[in-house]
Protein backbone atom coordinates (compact mmCIF):
# COMPACT_ATOMS: atom_id res chain seq x y z
CA UNK A 1 0.00 0.00 0.00
CA UNK A 2 2.85 2.52 0.55
CA UNK A 3 4.56 1.47 -2.25
CA UNK A 4 1.05 2.11 -4.20
CA UNK A 5 0.39 5.93 -2.71
CA UNK A 6 3.98 6.38 -3.48
CA UNK A 7 3.14 6.03 -7.18
CA UNK A 8 -0.01 7.63 -7.05
CA UNK A 9 2.04 11.02 -5.64
CA UNK A 10 4.50 10.79 -8.31
CA UNK A 11 1.56 10.21 -11.49
CA UNK A 12 -0.18 13.19 -9.80
CA UNK A 13 3.28 15.42 -9.13
CA UNK A 14 4.72 14.72 -12.65
CA UNK A 15 3.10 17.53 -14.76
CA UNK A 16 3.83 19.67 -12.36
CA UNK A 17 7.53 19.67 -12.61
CA UNK A 18 8.13 19.72 -15.94
CA UNK A 19 6.95 16.43 -17.10
CA UNK A 20 4.50 15.78 -20.16
CA UNK A 21 0.45 16.18 -20.16
CA UNK A 22 -0.26 15.03 -23.16
CA UNK A 23 -1.56 11.16 -23.25
CA UNK A 24 1.42 9.35 -24.33
CA UNK A 25 3.46 11.22 -21.69
CA UNK A 26 1.27 10.45 -19.22
CA UNK A 27 0.50 7.01 -19.82
CA UNK A 28 4.40 5.92 -19.41
CA UNK A 29 4.73 8.06 -16.31
CA UNK A 30 1.34 6.08 -15.31
CA UNK A 31 2.98 3.17 -15.99
CA UNK A 32 6.37 3.92 -14.28
CA UNK A 33 4.31 4.79 -11.07
CA UNK A 34 3.16 1.24 -11.42
CA UNK A 35 6.73 -0.45 -11.39
CA UNK A 36 6.91 0.55 -8.05
CA UNK A 37 4.24 -1.29 -6.29
CA UNK A 38 4.81 -4.30 -9.18
CA UNK A 39 8.42 -4.11 -7.75
CA UNK A 40 7.72 -5.04 -4.61
CA UNK A 41 5.51 -8.18 -5.42
CA UNK A 42 7.35 -9.01 -8.42
CA UNK A 43 10.92 -7.57 -8.02
CA UNK A 44 12.97 -9.09 -11.51
CA UNK A 45 9.64 -7.84 -13.47
CA UNK A 46 9.07 -4.59 -12.05
CA UNK A 47 12.79 -3.45 -12.13
CA UNK A 48 13.03 -4.57 -15.80
CA UNK A 49 9.54 -3.17 -16.73
CA UNK A 50 11.00 -0.19 -15.42
CA UNK A 51 14.16 -0.12 -17.15
CA UNK A 52 12.41 -0.47 -20.65
CA UNK A 53 9.58 2.52 -19.83
CA UNK A 54 12.32 4.77 -18.52
CA UNK A 55 14.55 3.92 -21.87
CA UNK A 56 11.12 4.74 -23.92
CA UNK A 57 10.19 7.96 -21.90
CA UNK A 58 13.87 9.10 -22.38
CA UNK A 59 13.82 8.28 -26.54
CA UNK A 60 10.18 9.82 -26.82
CA UNK A 61 9.11 13.00 -28.23
CA UNK A 62 7.70 14.14 -24.80
CA UNK A 63 9.78 15.09 -21.97
CA UNK A 64 9.06 12.71 -18.98
CA UNK A 65 9.39 14.39 -14.80
CA UNK A 66 13.26 13.69 -13.93
CA UNK A 67 11.84 11.51 -10.58
CA UNK A 68 9.79 9.10 -12.69
CA UNK A 69 12.26 8.86 -15.35
CA UNK A 70 14.94 7.86 -11.75
CA UNK A 71 12.06 5.53 -10.95
CA UNK A 72 14.52 2.28 -11.69
CA UNK A 73 16.87 3.91 -9.42
CA UNK A 74 14.13 4.22 -6.05
CA UNK A 75 13.07 0.29 -7.50
CA UNK A 76 17.17 -0.38 -6.71
CA UNK A 77 17.60 0.93 -3.33
CA UNK A 78 13.93 -0.83 -2.68
CA UNK A 79 15.27 -4.01 -3.60
CA UNK A 80 18.85 -3.38 -2.17
CA UNK A 81 17.04 -2.70 1.21
CA UNK A 82 15.05 -6.00 0.77
CA UNK A 83 18.39 -8.46 0.79
CA UNK A 84 17.98 -8.70 -3.39
CA UNK A 85 21.12 -9.60 -5.16
CA UNK A 86 23.76 -6.99 -5.55
CA UNK A 87 25.09 -8.80 -8.83
CA UNK A 88 21.42 -8.21 -10.68
CA UNK A 89 20.55 -4.26 -8.78
CA UNK A 90 24.15 -2.77 -9.54
CA UNK A 91 24.30 -3.80 -13.27
CA UNK A 92 20.55 -2.71 -13.64
CA UNK A 93 21.30 1.03 -12.07
CA UNK A 94 24.41 1.52 -14.25
CA UNK A 95 22.54 0.89 -16.89
CA UNK A 96 19.90 2.95 -16.26
CA UNK A 97 22.91 5.89 -15.57
CA UNK A 98 24.36 5.39 -19.47
CA UNK A 99 21.46 5.22 -21.01
CA UNK A 100 20.57 8.60 -19.10
CA UNK A 101 23.63 10.10 -20.15
CA UNK A 102 23.68 8.73 -23.81
CA UNK A 103 20.26 10.05 -24.36
CA UNK A 104 20.92 13.20 -22.76
CA UNK A 105 24.41 13.60 -24.85
CA UNK A 106 21.39 14.81 -27.54
CA UNK A 107 21.12 18.13 -26.17
CA UNK A 108 23.96 20.74 -25.48
CA UNK A 109 24.30 20.28 -21.56
CA UNK A 110 23.21 16.73 -22.41
CA UNK A 111 26.24 15.13 -20.61
CA UNK A 112 26.23 17.34 -17.83
CA UNK A 113 22.68 16.74 -16.91
CA UNK A 114 22.75 13.06 -17.33
CA UNK A 115 25.97 13.09 -14.99
CA UNK A 116 24.84 15.44 -12.45
CA UNK A 117 21.45 13.56 -12.13
CA UNK A 118 23.07 10.36 -11.71
CA UNK A 119 25.04 11.49 -8.78
CA UNK A 120 22.15 13.50 -7.14
CA UNK A 121 19.47 10.76 -6.92
CA UNK A 122 21.20 7.55 -7.89
CA UNK A 123 24.38 7.72 -5.67
CA UNK A 124 21.86 8.87 -2.22
CA UNK A 125 19.12 5.70 -3.70
CA UNK A 126 21.87 2.88 -3.55
CA UNK A 127 23.37 4.72 -0.41
CA UNK A 128 20.46 4.62 1.54
CA UNK A 129 19.61 1.02 0.42
CA UNK A 130 22.84 0.02 1.41
CA UNK A 131 22.25 1.58 4.52
CA UNK A 132 18.80 -0.22 5.29
CA UNK A 133 20.32 -3.26 4.20
CA UNK A 134 22.77 -3.28 6.80
CA UNK A 135 20.43 -2.65 9.19
CA UNK A 136 18.78 -5.45 8.42
CA UNK A 137 21.00 -7.46 7.93
CA UNK A 138 22.44 -6.88 11.43
CA UNK A 139 18.79 -7.01 12.84
CA UNK A 140 18.54 -10.24 11.73
CA UNK A 141 21.88 -11.23 12.59
CA UNK A 142 21.04 -10.55 16.65
CA UNK A 143 17.60 -11.90 16.47
CA UNK A 144 19.49 -15.40 15.00
CA UNK A 145 21.68 -15.17 18.05
CA UNK A 146 19.22 -14.84 20.64
CA UNK A 147 16.80 -17.42 18.98
CA UNK A 148 20.47 -19.62 19.34
CA UNK A 149 20.99 -18.55 22.78
CA UNK A 150 17.15 -19.73 23.50
CA UNK A 151 17.93 -23.04 21.99
CA UNK A 152 21.03 -23.45 24.26
CA UNK A 153 18.84 -22.78 27.00
CA UNK A 154 16.08 -25.01 25.43
CA UNK A 155 18.90 -27.79 25.29
CA UNK A 156 20.13 -27.22 28.81
CA UNK A 157 16.64 -26.67 30.35
CA UNK A 158 15.95 -30.47 29.12
CA UNK A 159 19.29 -32.37 30.07
CA UNK A 160 19.34 -30.52 33.75
CA UNK A 161 15.48 -32.15 34.42
CA UNK A 162 16.77 -35.49 33.20
CA UNK A 163 20.00 -35.34 34.88
CA UNK A 164 18.57 -33.90 38.06
CA UNK A 165 15.20 -34.43 38.86
CA UNK A 166 14.83 -37.89 36.84
CA UNK A 167 17.79 -39.41 38.34
CA UNK A 168 16.80 -38.36 41.89
CA UNK A 169 13.22 -39.63 41.56
CA UNK A 170 14.65 -42.79 40.11
CA UNK A 171 17.31 -42.62 43.25
CA UNK A 172 14.38 -42.54 45.66
CA UNK A 173 12.50 -45.54 44.09
CA UNK A 174 15.80 -47.61 43.84
CA UNK A 175 15.90 -46.65 47.82
CA UNK A 176 12.36 -47.74 48.37
CA UNK A 177 12.86 -51.14 46.93
CA UNK A 178 15.70 -51.76 48.51
CA UNK A 179 13.69 -51.18 52.23
CA UNK A 180 11.24 -53.44 50.92
CA UNK A 181 13.58 -55.93 49.90
CA UNK A 182 15.23 -56.01 53.73
CA UNK A 183 12.28 -56.08 55.52
CA UNK A 184 10.23 -58.85 53.13
CA UNK A 185 7.82 -59.90 56.22
CA UNK A 186 6.89 -55.98 56.84
CA UNK A 187 2.94 -55.78 55.09
CA UNK A 188 2.43 -51.88 56.21
CA UNK A 189 5.61 -51.19 55.49
CA UNK A 190 4.99 -52.59 51.77
CA UNK A 191 1.93 -50.92 51.53
CA UNK A 192 3.38 -47.62 52.31
CA UNK A 193 6.25 -47.99 50.26
CA UNK A 194 3.78 -48.76 47.46
CA UNK A 195 1.89 -46.05 48.11
CA UNK A 196 4.93 -43.60 47.33
CA UNK A 197 6.56 -45.61 44.63
CA UNK A 198 3.78 -45.91 42.58
CA UNK A 199 2.84 -42.06 41.79
CA UNK A 200 6.88 -41.43 42.02
CA UNK A 201 6.95 -44.01 38.98
CA UNK A 202 4.23 -42.43 36.68
CA UNK A 203 6.10 -39.28 37.51
CA UNK A 204 9.07 -40.32 35.92
CA UNK A 205 7.17 -41.79 33.29
CA UNK A 206 5.37 -39.23 32.70
CA UNK A 207 8.53 -36.70 32.78
CA UNK A 208 10.30 -38.94 30.60
CA UNK A 209 7.83 -38.19 27.75
CA UNK A 210 7.82 -34.32 28.42
CA UNK A 211 11.00 -34.60 27.74
CA UNK A 212 11.75 -36.60 24.72
CA UNK A 213 8.57 -34.44 23.06
CA UNK A 214 10.64 -31.59 24.17
CA UNK A 215 13.57 -32.80 22.40
CA UNK A 216 11.96 -34.07 19.09
CA UNK A 217 9.94 -30.78 18.73
CA UNK A 218 14.06 -29.63 17.54
CA UNK A 219 15.16 -32.80 15.59
CA UNK A 220 17.23 -33.76 19.02
CA UNK A 221 16.65 -36.95 18.54
CA UNK A 222 20.11 -37.57 20.15
CA UNK A 223 19.86 -34.84 22.67
CA UNK A 224 18.55 -37.36 25.74
CA UNK A 225 20.97 -39.95 24.93
CA UNK A 226 23.42 -37.44 25.73
CA UNK A 227 21.86 -36.39 29.13
CA UNK A 228 21.69 -39.47 30.39
CA UNK A 229 25.64 -40.52 29.40
CA UNK A 230 27.38 -40.18 32.53
CA UNK A 231 30.21 -37.75 32.54
CA UNK A 232 33.98 -39.45 32.71
CA UNK A 233 34.51 -40.29 36.36
CA UNK A 234 36.25 -37.28 37.94
CA UNK A 235 38.94 -39.42 39.13
CA UNK A 236 40.26 -40.54 35.52
CA UNK A 237 39.75 -36.34 34.33
CA UNK A 238 42.29 -35.36 37.64
CA UNK A 239 44.66 -37.92 36.02
CA UNK A 240 44.75 -36.80 32.75
CA UNK A 241 44.48 -32.87 33.58
CA UNK A 242 47.67 -34.44 35.91
CA UNK A 243 49.58 -35.98 33.07
CA UNK A 244 49.18 -32.71 30.48
CA UNK A 245 50.50 -30.31 33.58
CA UNK A 246 53.31 -32.73 34.12
CA UNK A 247 54.69 -32.37 30.72
CA UNK A 248 54.94 -28.43 31.77
CA UNK A 249 56.39 -28.92 35.01
CA UNK A 250 52.96 -27.79 36.59
CA UNK A 251 51.17 -29.83 39.35
CA UNK A 252 47.14 -30.25 40.10
CA UNK A 253 46.68 -29.91 43.81
CA UNK A 254 43.14 -31.24 45.17
CA UNK A 255 41.55 -31.55 48.31
CA UNK A 256 38.31 -32.52 49.40
CA UNK A 257 37.68 -34.66 46.89
CA UNK A 258 35.68 -37.35 48.84
CA UNK A 259 32.96 -34.44 50.09
CA UNK A 260 30.97 -35.10 46.66
CA UNK A 261 30.44 -38.79 48.05
CA UNK A 262 28.59 -36.43 50.93
CA UNK A 263 25.01 -38.67 52.05
CA UNK A 264 23.31 -34.87 51.21
CA UNK A 265 24.08 -34.49 47.45
CA UNK A 266 22.01 -36.91 45.26
CA UNK A 267 22.78 -38.52 42.04
CA UNK A 268 21.78 -36.20 39.60
CA UNK A 269 23.54 -33.22 41.53
CA UNK A 270 26.59 -35.86 41.85
CA UNK A 271 26.32 -35.60 38.27
CA UNK A 272 26.23 -32.01 37.56
CA UNK A 273 29.16 -31.58 39.86
CA UNK A 274 31.17 -34.31 38.24
CA UNK A 275 30.43 -32.19 34.91
CA UNK A 276 31.21 -28.89 36.36
CA UNK A 277 34.24 -29.91 38.38
CA UNK A 278 35.79 -31.41 35.44
CA UNK A 279 35.28 -28.58 32.58
CA UNK A 280 37.07 -26.54 35.60
CA UNK A 281 40.29 -28.11 36.02
CA UNK A 282 40.21 -29.20 31.96
CA UNK A 283 39.51 -25.26 31.34
CA UNK A 284 42.33 -24.22 33.90
CA UNK A 285 45.10 -26.48 32.81
CA UNK A 286 44.77 -25.42 29.27
CA UNK A 287 46.17 -21.73 30.26
CA UNK A 288 47.90 -22.31 33.55
CA UNK A 289 51.49 -21.43 32.30
CA UNK A 290 55.03 -23.78 33.50
CA UNK A 291 56.16 -24.18 36.92
CA UNK A 292 53.19 -23.07 38.38
CA UNK A 293 49.79 -25.06 40.19
CA UNK A 294 46.31 -24.77 39.48
CA UNK A 295 44.87 -25.99 42.67
CA UNK A 296 40.93 -27.30 43.22
CA UNK A 297 39.09 -27.25 46.40
CA UNK A 298 35.72 -28.79 47.82
CA UNK A 299 33.94 -27.96 51.10
CA UNK A 300 30.75 -28.45 53.16
CA UNK A 301 29.35 -27.89 55.73
CA UNK A 302 26.22 -30.37 55.19
CA UNK A 303 23.94 -27.28 53.42
CA UNK A 304 26.28 -26.55 50.82
CA UNK A 305 28.85 -27.67 48.57
CA UNK A 306 31.96 -24.80 47.92
CA UNK A 307 34.40 -25.30 45.37
CA UNK A 308 37.17 -23.32 44.11
CA UNK A 309 39.68 -23.70 41.06
CA UNK A 310 42.67 -21.34 40.97
CA UNK A 311 45.85 -21.22 38.25
CA UNK A 312 48.32 -18.73 37.80
CA UNK A 313 48.29 -17.00 34.78
CA UNK A 314 51.61 -16.41 33.06
CA UNK A 315 53.13 -12.77 32.39
CA UNK A 316 53.22 -13.85 28.46
CA UNK A 317 49.29 -15.16 28.57
CA UNK A 318 47.57 -12.51 25.99
CA UNK A 319 44.61 -10.68 28.12
CA UNK A 320 42.26 -11.93 24.96
CA UNK A 321 42.94 -15.78 25.50
CA UNK A 322 43.37 -15.37 29.37
CA UNK A 323 39.67 -16.44 30.22
CA UNK A 324 39.15 -18.66 27.07
CA UNK A 325 36.54 -18.73 24.72
CA UNK A 326 34.77 -18.93 28.11
CA UNK A 327 31.72 -21.54 26.33
CA UNK A 328 32.75 -23.68 28.90
CA UNK A 329 32.48 -21.79 31.48
CA UNK A 330 28.69 -20.32 30.63
CA UNK A 331 27.80 -24.15 30.57
CA UNK A 332 29.08 -24.48 33.95
CA UNK A 333 27.41 -21.36 34.92
CA UNK A 334 24.04 -22.01 33.73
CA UNK A 335 23.99 -25.91 35.21
CA UNK A 336 25.13 -24.21 38.79
CA UNK A 337 22.42 -21.62 38.83
CA UNK A 338 20.27 -24.28 37.34
CA UNK A 339 20.78 -26.29 40.74
CA UNK A 340 20.10 -22.81 42.76
CA UNK A 341 23.81 -21.94 43.35
CA UNK A 342 26.31 -19.78 42.54
CA UNK A 343 28.93 -18.90 40.22
CA UNK A 344 32.12 -16.24 40.25
CA UNK A 345 34.96 -15.82 37.99
CA UNK A 346 37.44 -13.62 38.76
CA UNK A 347 40.96 -12.67 37.50
CA UNK A 348 43.69 -10.73 38.66
CA UNK A 349 47.29 -10.16 37.37
CA UNK A 350 48.70 -13.11 38.88
CA UNK A 351 45.46 -15.75 38.62
CA UNK A 352 42.63 -16.58 37.76
CA UNK A 353 39.54 -18.24 39.73
CA UNK A 354 36.19 -19.76 39.72
CA UNK A 355 34.31 -20.58 42.60
CA UNK A 356 30.71 -21.93 43.17
CA UNK A 357 28.40 -22.92 46.15
CA UNK A 358 25.56 -24.98 45.93
CA UNK A 359 22.94 -25.73 48.31
CA UNK A 360 22.63 -29.87 49.05
CA UNK A 361 19.92 -29.24 51.94
CA UNK A 362 17.07 -26.87 52.48
CA UNK A 363 17.31 -24.09 54.95
CA UNK A 364 13.88 -25.38 56.40
CA UNK A 365 14.84 -28.87 56.24
CA UNK A 366 14.90 -30.84 59.64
Amino acid sequence: MMHAGIALFLFIASPLVGGSRQPWGLAITALLAICLPLSSLRPRIGLFASLVLAWIGLAGAEPIALFAIAIPWFICAMLLSRGHPRRTIYPAAAAHALALIIYASQTPDGPFFGTLATAIIATPCLTAGEMVRLHRQATARTELERQERLERQRRLVISELHDTVVRDLSHAVMLAEQARLTHPDDELLHRELAAVTAPVRSAIKQLRNSLKAMSAAKGDDALLLLASSPPPPLSETIERVRASLAQRDTVLLVEGLELLDHQSITPGVHQQLVRVIGELITNASKYAPPSTKVSLLIETDDRTVECMCVNAIGPDTPPSTALSSKIGLEGARRRIETLGGTFTVSKTAERWSVVFSVPIQDDDAT
